[in-house]
């Protein structure tokens, strides 16, 4: 499971569209984001790849639009 990635914080991230609907690629990552965290909260051993960055992450075997970590910060491979 994996979120979409992001290397640092960006405030830019976009969550709405011009109409100011919620776009796709956020809608995904709350989604996502929900199931990793009901799957921790019931003691679920969640197994994410730690990667660097998207390109590790790839090699790994994560699929965009998946969860990966970067040692102790949950990320989402967009590339």
């Amino acid at each position: 499971m994996t979120l979409p990635a992001k290397n640092r914080f960006d405030p830019a991230f976009p969550i709405t569209d011009q109409s100011g609907k919620p776009t796709q690629f956020f809608r995904d990552y709350l989604s996502k984001l929900d199931a990793l965290v009901a799957a921790i909260a019931t003691g679920t051993n969640v197994a994410l790849v730690n990667a660097a960055n998207d390109a590790a992450a790839a090699a790994a075997g994560v699929q965009i639009g998946q969860l990966y970590r970067n040692g102790s910060v949950i990320m989402v491979r967009v590339v």
